[in-house]
């Protein structure tokens, strides 16, 4: 299962990235970077390094997120770690 932090790679385009948030519900995943936010599926997605169990969510990609009206991206458990539920 693909979380925030984990390295994948889009299989349309060829990118490597680095999830920023995830809705698994939607089947939906966020990356890093520009331009912010996109979202893609994660059914395009191929899981290349799994890094949530070393690195939670970064307070920085929540507030990101939450910045734009994307809570349903943001890992509760980080959230919780964060303060911020």
């Amino acid at each position: 299962m693909i979380k925030p932090e984990d390295i994948v790679k889009h299989i349309p385009s060829g990118e490597e990235w680095v999830v920023c948030g995830v809705n698994h519900a939607t089947g939906e995943l966020i990356p890093k970077g520009y331009p912010f936010p996109s979202i893609a599926k994660i059914s395009d997605c191929e899981l290349i390094e799994k890094r949530h169990h070393i690195h939670e969510q970064p307070l920085e990609s929540i507030e990101a997120l939450m910045k734009h009206g994307l809570e349903n991206f943001v890992c509760g458990k980080s959230a919780m770690l964060h303060g911020i539920i």
